[in-house]
């Protein structure tokens, strides 16, 4: 059928509501007739399938709807988001191989072969009979190091989007700009399944009110956005992106904000993992369970499946999955091996099949024989009352391999010492805990608020070497 076919299968069955915001909404019919036109007029200025189309469209449902039409062309497409600088824009775009730009009115163009295409494009005769050749190029974080582009076609996105039978009939809602993966990622899921996407309007707003008044059922919120809920309880789910989830937080959200709490486990190349759900945030770590149609197993270096309990690799598998970076063979060999993906994670599965996850294989940090994982340390200095945040990570040291250090941001109006941090973090972590703290106003995070490791270890650098 094809993600196209899947659109136009719910058109033809009469459901509500596509896209909703302050305003009138607009339904599957007029969703379906507005990206016909959008890909008669792409195919009009010369984009055909197969083509690689960078997106600098600010504007939410603009961008939305020109996904749509690139994907019922069959044409790829990546985003060159407004929030990255130019210089940015032009290194994905050319590791992409983009041909054309669309960009919308306040986008600024990517130096790219023929140049910007001004969305939305004049109008062109019907388009070309439906491709399912084409889907989305999504980058990887590169936090930690080498950012690379992950490429899914339109079946592997429906694949993934069976995994979110919570979005059939449902609203959702991602305050996160649509120019980033994951809220692109999954308002494409909520549009495979028949649901209907809900957006901000431009201004302030109180989100709680406004879930409300717009029947939001599922509220999905990046880590950062979650820890900023105050308030009155949501009346929806309340869904949030990673592994490194706080239990403090999860139980304060739990107890305050939002009752229906659900903790996602994912990556870029397969989607959800494992889901938490309102009941499974007891266990520090805990992801929940790993969702219907991907297999996972925790290996040890040799890759022989580990018992219950012990900590090891994550390597999975399944239906939906990448099977490679774009234009990058080493990365591609090193994660996608004997037919199992490996993000790069080390967790546990329980007899019950709870997966936890301990962190990255990547940030271990190995002190004198002794592996301590930066979530050990982070989660010991975030239970200090004057720390807001803290990130770990290991310093090279020619005597001890590694030395692990740390630094922290503080809650509004909140000061401490470093000393004084460092003794608290002693006490609870003795040889684990960090020969250094730096306290700093912000820790440096992209712009999907994960934290930047590599920007950490140059600050220390600078400071000078532990020892």
């Amino acid at each position: 059928m094809g993600f196209w076919g899947q659109l136009r299968r719910h058109g033809m069955t009469g459901r509500g509501d596509a896209i909703v915001k302050d305003g009138p909404a607009l339904d599957w019919a007029g969703l379906l007739a507005r990206v016909e036109r959008e890909a008669a007029a792409l195919q009009a200025a010369g984009l055909r399938a197969g083509m690689h189309v960078g997106i600098t469209i600010p504007d939410e449902i603009e961008h939305f709807v020109a996904s749509l039409a690139l994907l019922r062309l069959g044409a790829w497409q990546v985003a060159l988001a407004t929030h990255d600088t130019a210089a940015e824009r032009e290194a994905i775009a050319a590791r992409a191989g983009v041909s054309h730009v669309l960009l919308g009115p306040q986008g600024e163009p990517a130096a790219v072969g023929p140049g910007a295409l001004s969305w939305p494009l004049p109008a062109g005769d019907v388009a070309a009979p439906a491709s399912d050749a084409g889907g989305v190029l999504l980058r990887t974080s590169g936090t930690t190091g080498t950012m690379n582009i992950v490429p899914l076609s339109g079946d592997a996105l429906l694949v993934q989007a069976a995994r979110h039978p919570e979005y059939a009939g449902g609203r959702l809602l991602r305050p996160a700009s649509i120019e980033h993966n994951n809220s692109k990622r999954h308002r494409l899921y909520c549009a495979a399944m028949g649901g209907t996407n809900v957006f901000l309007p431009a201004g302030q707003v109180d989100l709680a009110d406004y879930c409300r008044r717009l029947g939001v059922t599922a509220l999905d919120l990046a880590l950062m956005q979650a820890a900023d809920l105050q308030g009155q309880p949501f009346d929806c789910e309340v869904r949030v992106s990673g592994s490194s989830v706080p239990h403090d937080l999860r139980q304060r959200l739990l107890a305050t904000a939002a009752p229906k709490l659900v903790v996602r486990y994912g990556a870029t190349e397969v989607g959800t993992i494992a889901v938490a759900g309102p009941a499974a945030h007891a266990g520090e770590g805990s992801v929940g369970r790993v969702v219907a149609g991907i297999e996972l197993e925790i290996v040890d270096a040799d890759g022989w499946a580990l018992p219950h309990g012990e900590s090891g690799q994550i390597r999975l598998r399944g239906e939906g999955i990448a099977a490679f970076y774009l234009d990058a063979p080493e990365q591609s060999a090193a994660r996608f091996r004997e037919g199992w993906f490996w993000p790069g994670d080390i967790g546990a599965l329980a007899a019950d099949g709870t997966l936890r996850v301990l962190g990255r294989a990547d940030d271990m940090i190995n002190l004198n024989g002794i592996n301590i994982f930066p979530s050990e340390i982070e989660r010991v200095l975030e239970s200090h009352p004057e720390i807001g945040a803290a990130a770990a990570l290991g310093l090279p040291s020619p005597v001890h391999g590694q030395i692990p250090v740390a630094a922290v941001e503080l809650k509004p109006g909140r000061t401490a010492l470093a000393q004084e941090l460092q003794a608290f973090a002693r006490e609870r972590l003795a040889l684990r805990a960090p020969r250094r703290i730096l306290i700093v106003e912000a820790l440096p995070r992209n712009s999907q608020g994960k934290i930047v490791r590599r920007e950490l270890a140059a600050k220390f650098h600078i400071l000078g070497s532990t020892r």
